[in-house]
């Protein structure tokens, strides 16, 4: 997608975004049975990645201090993800694929973390929410802690390299060669930003560095492992907001929301549109989008295919029916852009991959003919539900949605893909090059 392009649909994601909240129960086509289903789960509100002393050095105002060291997933961020899991007995259980009055069938329900404190709590989290007291609910994850997990961050191998001088020109063809188009089309957003960070024309933060970046040139850095940041005053906008979000949705009230200086939600959503941009450039580039998540597409696939496939799972016994694999707002980005994939919850932009929101792949099988499909919803909690820790159940669900699969319009019934015609576009829209390991 074109930066000019992207710029249009978030305009109009900001306006459906303050729609009224509505949500329906996506309805089982008559005549079918759910099999399984595969939950691509980003982790819940957190604490900022970065250290108080790093954000000070570029706002006006210090920054407020979490409970929890940098990166954690907070209190309120894991009785969050616990009312997901409890929304997911919910819908699931409903739809008779799990127990909904008892603890499941040994096997059946899963859950793989990446090895972030952040993953594996809310992982935790869910199957608590789910099953409270069924003490027996496997939550894996990688056994060793010294190296990345492949499924979540995969590395530079020979046959996919991550070449970060290539990913860097990548996005620079997208930008048409500078940032000039993006400082244009996002200057009433960035001047906000400043405005924010540092008000009445502030210059110097409180950390002694420039306010808000002030004068520095956007640009890219990275990592040897190819990975691709955005540094100057967008980096530091996209960090800032998305930060912002967090407080937020951690219930924070206003007047400490970005230390009071948010007028209302709206501006919130503006600020926003930074965090999209910098996702939608260094996250779904299409060969960042295929480094990053062609093993965990492909593992996707695999488990749809057989149960027995999920991370960590015994080939013996019952295979997985519902499977939770909690990673990282970026593992959301990569596989929704190898799909095409596009969503919105109330509250939110479209495709933003909100905290412990979820990208559900839902396999049926129709009974009569016995052909199996793939539908793909998302799941999240709005921000209105975040804030005011909303039970959720039949009659309060969480916001959720139907995803369209454009790669499978020309096969779709019931707006669900062929489990086949699915397979061939997962294959397709991977790297095979880089489909080099699985978790587990």
């Amino acid at each position: 997608m074109s930066i000019r392009v992207f710029t249009v649909v978030l305009v109009a994601s900001f306006v459906a975004a303050l729609a009224p909240a509505t949500a329906d129960i996506l309805p089982t086509p008559p005549g079918w049975q759910i099999e399984r289903a595969v939950v691509l789960s980003r982790h819940g509100v957190r604490s900022p990645t970065a250290t108080n002393e790093q954000l000070d050095r570029y706002s006006a105002t210090a920054w407020p201090t979490w409970q929890v060291e940098p990166g954690f997933l907070s209190p309120r961020g894991e009785e969050l993800m616990r009312l997901m899991g409890g929304y997911y007995r919910v819908l699931y259980g409903g739809r008779g694929l799990v127990q909904a009055d008892d603890c499941p069938t040994a096997g059946t329900v899963a859950a793989w973390t990446d090895l972030a404190q952040r993953t594996r709590t809310s992982g935790a989290a869910i199957l608590a929410g789910m099953y409270p007291g069924c003490a027996y609910l496997p939550l894996r994850n990688q056994a060793n802690f010294t190296l990345p997990d492949p499924l979540f961050h995969p590395q530079p191998t020979a046959s996919c390299p991550m070449n970060l001088a290539a990913n860097r020109a990548a996005i620079m063809a997208r930008l048409g060669g500078s940032f000039a188009s993006v400082q244009r089309d996002y200057a009433g957003q960035l001047s906000m930003m400043q405005s924010v960070l540092c008000p009445a024309d502030t210059t110097t933060s409180v950390g002694g560095g420039s306010c808000g970046e002030r004068g520095k040139p956007s640009s890219l850095g990275g990592d040897s492992d190819g990975w691709v940041r955005l540094e100057g005053p967008i980096g530091y906008a996209s960090t800032a907001a998305e930060n912002f979000l967090m407080q937020s949705a951690e219930g924070l009230p206003t007047d400490q929301v970005a230390w009071g200086r948010l007028a209302h939600d709206a501006t919130l959503l503006e600020l926003m549109t930074l965090h999209q941009l910098d996702q939608n450039l260094t996250r779904k580039t299409r060969p960042i989008a295929q480094q990053r998540g062609s093993n965990l597409l492909s593992q996707i696939g695999a488990i749809l295919l057989n149960g027995h496939s999920f991370p960590g799972h015994a080939a013996t016994g019952q295979p997985v029916r519902v499977g939770f694999l909690v990673g990282h707002e970026s593992n959301i980005h990569n596989v929704a852009a190898l799909l095409d994939l596009s969503w919105q919850i109330p509250g939110f932009l479209a495709g933003e991959a909100s905290p412990g929101g979820a990208l559900a792949f839902e396999q049926f099988n129709e009974v009569r003919s016995g052909k199996r499909f793939v539908r793909i919803a998302y799941y999240a909690q709005t921000l209105d539900e975040m804030r005011r820790r909303a039970p959720l159940n039949y009659r309060d669900p969480p916001g959720m949605v139907q995803v369209a699969l454009p790669a499978c319009a020309a096969d779709q019934v019931n707006d669900a893909c062929p489990l086949e015609a699915f397979i061939k576009i997962v294959k397709a829209a991977v790297d095979p090059g880089c489909v080099t390991a699985t978790g587990g």
